[in-house]
């Protein structure tokens, strides 16, 4: 027999009603836990014992467990709950409890129902289908039966599932009871016999535990449905894990989801009548559920309890939509109440009912006025609009008058490069206000339009100015169209945008501001007489708009470009409304009249006035093109570049700009940016002529001779007509020695531009090439005339004038040439070292040279020239290093070859000269001077005769070639051929009348052949024609001397040593014939002065005994 069940658990819960006194209980919906709120407070005077049951709801299980008790020092419930429950003084007694004559073997006597504990009550627990009920059984219990875990153990028994339980009661309703725990100490007695059994405790999600539990009492509670199959398992109560993730869980889980659902029906109301279907049972009939659990656990388990808080539930439910009602008002009062610091304002006030100007106000009339300012288009209309409008602001802070205001400030900005940057960055942040006004209102639209258009941004709101602008109710706003007009120009529909605003001037023929919009239109188009009528009429209808008439100047000045004074006269009339002028209209003013003095030919003044425009207005693009291209005129592309870059960044379609921009870099010699640059624009224009021929100039001074010659040959083909591709084309086949190609370009670019200076600096390379001097001279001459700043043309004068032997003048157009075009000039600074080579400057020469090959390191004419220089200079190791460079790259390179030979002959190294010289001559055979070296080299190996045959091979190739001439003289001379060299050198001194010292060569030879009148004669002749000519005072007294006129010798030996005293030849034979007149002091005196000038002459010992004799 099972002992009784103590009276009360261990500890005292007597302070907490029980939950069958507890009539106000409110239930949980389904699935939610409510357990956390406190249980309200029942009647003390009331007893719900003898009420029936109410049905439980169909198929739904709920949780009634009581909340946790409040922690220390809390109050129980909060004060102002009316439902609150007062614990201070004891609870009313409860009904007592219904005698279940549950039969467990020996009778015990009943023990009292126990309380519900709501720390450890976790919910409702189905033991399955209750067993029928007799109908005298309905009397009223509760449904629902809930054990309390906090009773003490009836006995030490286990529930054993693994035997077979007996035969279960036909299925009923679900009771809805729910276990708390098992007594299983009675197991002990059969353990041994018996395998260890598994044990878990279980959490639910509302975070109860109970247990442990063996695995089939689990399982049966999945399949009762007294576990959702949602709680956590733990076999320690530490380390917890979802109760799917327990096999045998698991599979009970996954059978119970395939298989049909379990139809709970719903609680018999006590005193209804029982269904009479088999099997059926009462769920009111305690007897029979707990017979139920006797079946299952024979008993061995807690004490349980009833808890009905049915009635409980309703009285809630009928609260309920009070309650909800309530907290959607507050919801709704603290949503509406926090908008009030957001730019819609507490419950949107701002949005539905914005503040609005009162008709017939002051305001209304500032607002008005401020209106027909913007129609006015005048400076100062437009700052009176933002005036009278920002004073109505500063009352109070309307939408539209915002708007208003901010249309004022973007035409400010956008037209006269007026006002603070700062407004139109505050008319972004106020467009939030603005547009509560509405996405369709036409203030929110016009002032969107107005930013937009002032950042060139046109494309995104055309779209919504054609839309409003087509809707009814916007049809007489003039400012709409004149905004959409303006967009349409932007993107450069001029027939759109005339159309606009000509339907403005149907609705206002006297409209300046329509009139002037379509003079700019016009003047765009490049029609002049339209543009003049246009801006005519806008003065007309208002002599106060000052842009007219400097649009009329600029009429004059761009578009006409006939009478330039005309024009000049248009802008000072304009300038004159120095007041009425905004700083935008007076900036292009300025740079009109900038313009007018460029085209009167007036660079610099021009210049300044286009810089003080600038400074008026930087943000404008015409006045930036204009000063760009007066600056490029000039040659500054430093200080154009910048404006190019900026102007070709901000319109990227404008051929002009971009041009501007590539030629500016290559100009400065940017190459790899201009590349950069002009690859882009090939993308962008890829059939555009001028950006092919661009490339091209790119390419060739980059040394890319077959890419540039490319792109000159695809500029050709795009536009036959640009002159400047085929010109450079020509050059380029020039300098490649294709003369015939070149011929062909250069005289079809004559024929279609007779006047272009490029293309006759071009004939003038052309016929220098053709060796045609006089031709070449005549070419530059016209080009220059053309163009005093081309630099091909000044560089063609100084190759003529070196060509010519004129240094001088050479070495000044040379500077002229790199001055004008210090990047991109072709062989500028090899020209310039030329120059200063032939001038004997070889400093200078060398470092222009190497200047030279550092710009141009693929060079080979450069190397070539500066190892001539440096060969002249005396440093043969980096002449032979220069010249191998040119080998290198061209081993036959006859130029190199020849001057290398010239170098080692220098060394003395004859075989290896000869070998180089040789070369050079079988590659040349025409070049006259290198014949003439290799003959000067073979007589130095002393190979006169081959000499002689490499000179007369010269002068046969050019007659005139008075070098060649005068080493024959000299060959004959040495050879005795006195007619000989006396015929080679008058051929010397015929092709070259200023070479004088052939004069004294021919009385050398006269004076050998024994010819001394003749040679006295032809030496004195030499001395008048060249008084330099010193040493022939010695070749006369000589003579005189071989004719023994001593007293004449004498004479010409004194002038011999006065103007050569270290000539000590002199003072030897001018002692002999003081010797021969008797004067033997003279004479002593001579002979010494020889010894001084020549200490160790091979006859020293000879006259100191002639000094001896004439002293003794």
């Amino acid at each position: 027999a099972l002992p009784p069940p103590p009276a009360a658990p261990s500890y005292d819960m007597g302070g907490l009603p029980s939950a069958s006194e507890d009539p106000f209980a409110l239930p949980p919906s389904p699935g939610l836990d409510f357990s956390d709120l406190p249980s309200p407070a029942a009647p003390q005077a009331m007893d719900f014992s003898d009420l029936p049951s109410p049905a439980a709801p169909s198929a739904v299980s709920f949780d009634f467990a009581e909340p946790p008790a409040p922690a220390y020092g809390q109050d129980p419930i909060p004060t102002d709950d009316p439902f609150a429950v007062d614990f201070s003084s004891p609870p009313p007694a409860a009904p007592p409890a219904p005698d279940f004559q549950l039969d467990f073997g020996d009778p015990a006597p009943a023990a009292p129902p126990s309380r519900i504990n709501p720390a450890t009550d976790f919910g409702d627990v189905d033991f399955g289908d209750p067993a029928p009920v007799p109908s005298s059984a309905a009397t009223g219990l509760p449904d629902a039966l809930e054990f309390d875990p906090t009773a003490a153990p009836v006995d030490d028994l286990e529930a054993d599932l693994s035997a077979p339980l007996p035969p279960p009661p036909a299925a009923g309703p679900v009771d809805g009871l729910e276990m708390l725990s098992f007594i299983d100490d009675s197991a002990g007695k059969d353990a041994g016999g018996r395998v260890q059994v598994k044990r878990f405790h279980v959490r639910r999600r509302s975070g109860k535990m109970f247990g442990p539990f063996e695995e089939g009492v689990i399982v049966k509670m999945l399949e009762d449905g007294q576990l959702l199959g949602n709680e956590d398992v733990s076999p320690d109560s530490e380390a917890w894990s979802a109760i799917g993730t327990v096999p045998v869980f698991a599979a009970a889980i996954q059978r119970l989801m395939e298989g049909p659902a379990k139809a709970v029906p719903l609680a018999a109301t006590p005193g209804a009548p029982a269904p009479e279907t088999a099997g059926a049972t009462d769920p009111a009939n305690p007897q029979a559920s707990m017979e139920r659990l006797r079946q299952l656990y024979e008993g061995r388990m807690a004490a349980v309890s009833v808890v009905d808080r049915s009635a409980s539930d309703a009285k809630w439910k009928k609260r309920l939509p009070a309650i909800i009602a309530a907290g959607v008002a507050v919801v709704v009062l603290g949503t509406g109440a926090s908008f009030e610091a957001s730019r819609y304002g507490a419950f949107g006030r701002n949005k539905f009912f914005p503040s609005r100007v009162s008709a017939g106000s002051a305001e209304a009339k500032l607002v008005e006025e401020a209106r027909k300012g913007l129609l006015a288009d005048t400076y100062a209309s437009y700052k009176e609009a933002r005036k009278k409008s920002a004073q109505v602001l500063a009352k109070n802070d309307y939408p539209e008058v915002r708007a208003l205001w901010c249309q004022s400030v973007a035409y400010l900005q956008r037209r006269y490069a007026d006002g603070e940057r700062s407004d139109l960055t505050a008319c972004g942040k106020h467009m939030e206000s603005i547009e509560l006004l509405g996405e369709k209102n036409v203030e929110v639209i016009k002032t969107t339009a107005g930013i937009a258009l002032t950042q060139r941004r046109a494309a995104e709101v055309q779209a919504r100015l054609q839309d409003a602008a087509i809707r009814e109710d916007n049809q007489g706003d003039l400012e709409l169209s004149f905004l959409l007009a303006e967009s349409y120009a932007q993107q450069k529909d001029i027939p759109n945008a005339v159309a606009t605003l000509t339907k403005v001037l149907e609705k206002d023929p006297k409209s300046a501001k329509a009139h002037h919009a379509l003079g700019d239109l016009y003047q765009a188009q490049g029609k002049a007489d339209e543009a003049a009528k246009a801006y005519a009429e806008a003065l007309a209808a208002d002599p106060q708009h000052a842009a007219s008439a400097v649009e009329l100047a600029a009429v004059e000045l761009l578009v006409r470009k006939s009478n330039i004074e005309q024009g000049a006269q248009a802008v000072e009339s304009a300038l004159k409304l120095q007041d009425a002028l905004g700083p935008a209209e007076r900036a292009r003013a300025l740079g009109l009249k900038g313009m007018a003095l460029f085209q009167q030919f007036k660079p610099k003044e021009a210049e300044a006035e286009l810089k003080e425009a600038l400074k008026a207005n930087p943000d404008s693009d015409f006045i930036k093109s204009q000063l760009a291209q007066v600056l490029r005129s000039q040659r500054d592309y430093d200080g154009a570049l910048p404006l190019y870059a900026s102007l070709a960044k901000e319109d990227k379609d404008n051929l002009g700009f971009v041009d501007g921009h590539i030629t500016a870099l290559v100009m400065t010699g940017k190459m790899q940016d201009a590349l950069t640059a002009v690859e882009a624009a090939s993308k962008s224009f890829p059939n555009e002529a001028r950006i092919a021929y661009l490339y091209g100039r790119i390419e060739d001074a980059l040394d890319k001779p077959t890419e540039a010659e490319g792109h000159f040959k695809r500029a050709n083909a795009a536009d036959a007509k640009l002159v400047d591709a085929g010109l450079y084309l020509g050059r380029l086949y020039l300098r490649q020695h294709r003369n015939a190609d070149a011929r062909g370009l250069l005289e079809a670019a004559a024929q279609q531009a007779p006047e272009h200076a490029g293309v006759h600096a071009g004939l003038g390379e052309l016929a220098l090439a053709e060796n045609n001097s006089l031709l070449a001279q005549q070419e530059f001459d016209r080009a220059v005339q053309l163009d005093p700043n081309l630099a091909d043309a000044h560089l063609g004068l100084s190759r003529v004038a070196l060509l010519n032997g004129d240094a001088t003048r050479a070495e000044t157009e040379a500077n002229r040439a790199l001055e004008l075009d210090p990047h991109l000039l072709k062989d500028g600074r090899l020209q310039r070292g030329l120059v200063l080579w032939r001038l004997h400057r070889l400093d200078e020469a060398a470092a222009e040279l190497e200047k030279a090959k550092a710009e141009d390191p693929r060079s080979i004419t450069t190397p070539i020239t500066l190892g001539a220089v440096l060969l002249e200079k005396g440093d043969l190791a980096s002449a032979e290093s220069n010249l191998g460079l040119a080998l290198r790259n061209e081993p036959s390179n006859h130029e190199a070859l020849y001057y290398l030979g010239l170098v080692r002959a220098k060394r003395s190294e004859y075989t290896q000269a000869l070998d180089s010289m040789k070369t050079a001559v079988d590659r040349a055979p025409k070049r006259p001077d290198y014949h003439y070296a290799y003959g000067v080299i073979l007589r130095d190996a002393k190979k006169l005769p081959d000499a002689v045959e490499q000179w007369k091979a010269a002068v046969e190739l050019e007659p005139n070639y008075a070098d060649a001439h005068e080493a024959l003289g000299h060959a004959h001379l040495e050879r005795a051929q006195f007619d000989d060299a006396i015929a080679s050198f008058e051929a010397a001194l015929k092709a070259d009348p200023q070479r004088t010292r052939v004069m004294g060569a021919i009385g050398d030879v006269l004076f050998n052949a024994a010819r001394w009148d003749d040679a006295v004669r032809r030496y004195q002749a030499a001395l008048k024609a060249d008084p330099k000519l010193t040493y022939v005072y010695y070749k006369v007294a000589r003579a005189f001397t071989e004719q023994a006129q001593y007293a004449k010798a004498i004479d010409w030996y004194k002038k011999a040593t006065s103007v050569e005293p270290d000539n000590a030849q002199s003072f030897y034979y001018l002692g002999f014939a003081y010797k021969e007149r008797n004067k033997r002091k003279d004479a002593i005196t001579a002979f010494k002065e020889y010894l001084v000038k020549k200490p160790d002459a091979a006859d020293k010992k000879d006259i100191e005994d002639e000094i001896y004799d004439l002293e003794h």
